[in-house]
């Protein structure tokens, strides 16, 4: 005798009791098929659900981003008209206009360079 007939004479008779239905291959797949089925609409409103809480956040964090980003604007030109103003009494009104303007594009320039190389390096790590 092979293995194959030891172990299937080996195995309990299935129990008569037991309804067709579960002892059925076919209804063991639709029930896993339903079970995965129900699981992927829980995964999906679940992610919705996510989604929508992290657009929410996303929105409220754009709103004040944008607003502290107007601010500082304003700030920045407050600060270069009063620079101007300050310097004005010590060396004329058009010289201070030049000397600040001169000291914003400094900084713009230093700025814009340091912003460059943060993009580049960017790019180098992923090549990698």
């Amino acid at each position: 005798m092979s293995d194959i007939d030891i172990e299937e004479r080996q195995a309990p008779p299935p129990d008569e009791g037991a309804p067709v239905e579960d002892m059925s291959l076919k209804a063991s797949f639709a029930r896993l098929i339903a079970s995965g089925r129900t699981m992927a609409e829980a995964e999906l409103d679940w992610a919705r659900i996510k989604a929508k809480v992290i657009a929410e956040k996303l929105r409220t964090w754009l709103v004040f981003a944008a607003l502290a980003l107007v601010f500082l604007v304003m700030g920045v030109i407050i600060l270069i008209v009063s620079a101007i103003l300050a310097l004005a009494p010590y060396v004329g009104m058009l010289a201070a206009n030049l000397i600040v303007a001169a000291l914003a594009i400094v900084i713009a320039i230093v700025c814009a360079l340091i912003a460059r190389n943060a993009f580049k390096s960017l790019f180098e790590e992923q090549g990698r």
